[in-house]
Order: structure tokens, then C-alpha cells, then sequence
């Protein structure tokens, strides 16, 4: 009959109980699965991404800061400029370029302004330098003046690179210096003029003396003192062309003039040189 109840639906009691309980065994093993083979992946991953850069070191110390690249802030991240001190220029590789080397620098020379007097002297120039009767001249420092100005006491015939080069004689002379290696000599020639005078060293008397003269001296006339090696001062009296045969019979300069004059050939045998001893 169909209207009979209390009976279970054959085509629903049996058969929903079972594919309940299928279903349940299949998440139970789903969850398994994912527990056992997915979730360890997912925990493993966000352990990295936690804590990339930033895990602390075996003693426990803080990190470095990091820069935006995500490298410590105190560590460069460029290659070098090569024009920063100590660098060297290109190259490249993990142990950065090769020291720059540098010149040695070279030494200061320091100035030599007697040696650069001398080298600026010229023949024909004319010199303030004398024999001070000391054993020296007056200064070693060389200065050009006018040739005709009253101090110019000497005239350069010659400038060479050691004083044997130079002419000797009677009146002529050189002085030279040697600086850094290097000799100038400057040839000398005296240039005589009246009124000045000279010193000298007088042996014996009458007819008997003789006068032996620094010709390349120079002396105050009434100087009161002379230097030991000198004993007399004689005054210029004449400076002529040297005629034939010259002697002091030359040197008078008047008619009947009984000075005693002491007389020398100067300037290779081409000038007459006439002197007396200065009276004062």
C-alpha cells in the first residue's frame, strides 16, 4: 500500500550512509597530504623571506644598516675614481687597482747668485774689482759698470772656463769661480788712469832701488796704512802709447822735469805706464 509508514527509503538510507563516510576518509587524507607535503614548503618559504638580511651573527651584535641595494651603508658599492688619491687608474677585478705611481720629485736647487754674476759677464764689459793688496780683490761679486765711470778698474779681454786661458802679463790678470762643477774666469786687463794710484815694495836706494809694483791694485793716494807686503803708494802721473825703446826718460812732462819716475810697459808692450811716489 502506499500510504504505509516507518520504513526507511530503499534508494536513500543505505547508500547515503556509506558516502558519508567515504567522504569523511578523503578529507582525513587530504588533510594528511597537505599537512605532511605542503605546509612544510609554505613554512620553509617564509622563514626565508622573514629573515633574508637580517640575521644575527654567533655573538649575538646588532647588523650593520643597510642601504637601499641592501649592502651595508659602509661599504662602497662603485669601482674607485681614478682621481682619488692612492688609487690607481682602470682595471678592475676583486682586488681593485694597482697603487698609482708617482716621480720622485726633484730637488730643489738652491741659487748661486755669484756664479750666475759671473756667467753674465761679457768681453768688453768693465768690472769695479781691484787687488786690495790683501791677497784678494775687493769683491767676488762681479758687477758691470760703465767704462768709463771712475770705479772701473778693470776691463774684461776675455771669459773662459778656467783662468789658464787667460793672458799674463804686466797689468793682466783673471779671477774666476767654480760653481756646481762648473769655472768661469773672466780674463782681467788694468785700465790705468792719471791721478790714481797703485801700491808697491821698494828695495834699496839711489841708484841701487828698485820698485816692484801691484799693478792690479788700487789705493787711496793718502791712505796711512798699507798692507805688509807693500811698503810704498805711487801716484799715476801718465798713460801713453809706448814709443820706440820706452823708458822713464819718457814719462817727463815738462821740458827739463827732474821727477824720478818709475815706468812699466803695460797692455802686451803697447801702453807706458809712468808713476812717482806719491808726496801727498
Amino acid at each position: 500500500m502506499s500510504s504505509a509508514s516507518g520504513g526507511a527509503d530503499p534508494g536513500m538510507g543505505g547508500g547515503s550512509e556509506e558516502q558519508r563516510q567515504r567522504g569523511v576518509w578523503i578529507l582525513v587524507a587530504a588533510a594528511l597530504a597537505f599537512a605532511v607535503l605542503v605546509l612544510p614548503q609554505v613554512v620553509e618559504g617564509d622563514d626565508k623571506t622573514s629573515f633574508a638580511g637580517s640575521a644575527l651573527p654567533s655573538g649575538g651584535t646588532s647588523p650593520p644598516p643597510t642601504g637601499p641595494s641592501g649592502l651595508p651603508s659602509g661599504i662602497p658599492t662603485g669601482v674607485p675614481s681614478a682621481s682619488l688619491p692612492g688609487y690607481g687608474s682602470g682595471g678592475s677585478g676583486g682586488g681593485g687597482g694597482s697603487a698609482e705611481t708617482r716621480a720622485p720629485a726633484t730637488p730643489t736647487v738652491a741659487p748661486d747668485p755669484t756664479g750666475e754674476a759671473y756667467r753674465a759677464v761679457s768681453p768688453g764689459d768693465c768690472l769695479a774689482v781691484y787687488d786690495t793688496g790683501y791677497g784678494d780683490y775687493n769683491t767676488r761679486m762681479p758687477a758691470p759698470v760703465d767704462c768709463d765711470a771712475g770705479n772701473a778698474y778693470m776691463w774684461v779681454s776675455a771669459v773662459r772656463s778656467g783662468g789658464g786661458a787667460c793672458p799674463q802679463g804686466a797689468g793682466q790678470d783673471y779671477m774666476s769661480y767654480t760653481s756646481r762643477g762648473r769655472t768661469t774666469a773672466l780674463c782681467l786687463t788694468r785700465q790705468f788712469k792719471v791721478g790714481y794710484c797703485l801700491l808697491a815694495k821698494q828695495t834699496g836706494s839711489g841708484q841701487q832701488a828698485r820698485m816692484n809694483a801691484g799693478l792690479m791694485t788700487a789705493v787711496d793716494c793718502d791712505a796711512k796704512r798699507v798692507p805688509v807686503r807693500y811698503n810704498r803708494i805711487l801716484h799715476i802721473t801718465g798713460v801713453y802709447k809706448a814709443p820706440a825703446n820706452a823708458s822713464a826718460a819718457n814719462c817727463a812732462r815738462v821740458q827739463g822735469d827732474r821727477t824720478y819716475y818709475w815706468s812699466w810697459l803695460v797692455n802686451g808692450g803697447r801702453t807706458l805706464l809712468c808713476t812717482m811716489v806719491y808726496q801727498g
